[in-house]
């Protein structure tokens, strides 16, 4: 959402807020961890509208009535044949969409792995919990007593990082904006299939993409988070105590295929409700008193309802269809011609302007970063005070 919403972007046909506009998403507003439900839903109408745009363009078809054209034998295929079939295309369009700049990590792996690189300038140099000089054979414990002696005594200092953006004038702003969109989108769906599933693998492995988009977007928070659980199980935990924690990360209230919740979600639930119940409660002594209270008063009230002769509100609350929101987006898309490169397209909102791929310049202090906050033992949640 910090990528991609902006509510100064309701002139830009194409863009987050225009369609939160046109479909008239009202749950969408404020920040998004108190409307997370609006937000996630108005991201899904969107990319499955994207999904459908690419389907339908890899067939050349630019009309919602238009025919899908079959294959002559598809209607004495059987159903596996049908699926594969349907895969078959559906990797293309991820090999040429989502993938379409080769390797979307390439320039960050380059990156964290040239020791040349202004990003590693001192971790190349870090060993057994030292920092090296680059000049002489001194060592420090901490990096800033490093950086301030080869400042002072050889005279090196920090390159500016600070660069002028000049806006590429034959740049397609609009299109790179919604391949970003895409992207995101798409690792944003593969988590929440991951979690419905109760996929642990995947749910881990997300929080390899995650980690540097996060620190592009500042997200402090949510980034060590995602080092802590990559560096837990890529070999601070011991085998088993590693399988646990990929596999015990949801649970199931509701029972069935599909409808499982992250715990870490679920805690917050049931922190959440537990606030609201005790809310100005402070004593143990207290919160156990009103506890035993709370199921007598809502007894109480809804026998008052049925005293007074009171009634609940009738009618019926029509729930916006989802399958038309999504023709509603897919509509718009051919009519913008978002997913074909025009030449000097420009967004009025200069703050969506964006490289296509989502992954670019989030290296960024990416590295002291993951060294600051990996940690030494199992769950123990403490910074390098040295970085």
């Amino acid at each position: 959402m910090k990528q991609t919403y902006s509510t100064q972007s309701a002139n830009d046909r194409g863009t987050m807020y225009y369609f939160r506009n046109i479909l008239n998403a009202r749950n969408v507003k404020g920040k998004v961890k108190n409307s997370y439900r609006g937000y996630k839903m108005l991201y899904r109408t969107v990319f499955d509208a994207m999904c459908s745009v690419l389907f339908l363009k890899e067939f050349g078809i630019y009309n919602l009535n238009d025919s899908i054209p079959l294959p002559e034998e598809f209607s004495t295929w059987n159903k596996d044949q049908k699926i594969q079939w349907l895969n078959n295309i559906c990797e293309e369009i991820l090999k040429k969409w989502f993938f379409k700049d080769g390797d979307l990590f390439e320039d960050l792996r380059r990156i964290v792995s040239d020791p040349d690189h202004e990003e590693n300038y001192w971790f190349a140099n870090f060993q057994d919990g030292r920092f090296s000089c680059h000049y002489c054979e001194k060592s420090y414990s901490h990096l800033g007593s490093a950086e301030s002696h080869e400042k002072v005594v050889h005279g090196h200092s920090k390159p500016d990082k600070k660069r002028s953006q000049v806006s590429d004038p034959k740049q397609d702003e609009l299109f790179d904006y919604l391949l970003a969109l895409f992207r995101l989108s798409a690792l944003h769906r593969n988590l929440d299939s991951a979690v419905d599933m109760a996929d642990g693998n995947r749910s881990v492995r997300s929080a390899k993409y995650e980690t540097p988009l996060y620190n592009k977007t500042q997200k402090t928070k949510y980034l060590i988070g995602s080092i802590h659980l990559t560096s837990l199980v890529s070999g601070t935990l011991p085998s088993q105590q590693t399988e646990r924690l990929i596999a015990n990360r949801f649970i199931n209230l509701s029972g069935g295929k599909n409808s499982n919740m992250a715990l870490d979600e679920y805690v917050e639930l049931v922190n959440r409700d537990t606030k609201n119940s005790c809310s100005g409660y402070q004593t143990k002594e207290s919160i156990i008193a009103h506890s035993k209270e709370f199921p007598l008063l809502i007894k109480a009230v809804k026998n008052l309802d049925i005293i007074s002769d009171i009634h609940r509100r009738k009618g019926f609350h029509h729930i916006p269809s989802y399958r038309t929101d999504v023709q509603k987006v897919i509509l718009d898309l051919f009519d913008i011609d978002g997913f074909s490169y025009h030449e000097g397209r420009k967004l009025k909102c200069r703050q969506l302007v964006q490289n296509s791929n989502p992954f670019a310049d989030s290296h960024k202090q990416l590295v002291n970063m993951i060294y600051r906050h990996k940690p030494l033992l199992p769950f123990r949640r403490l910074r390098n005070r040295k970085l």
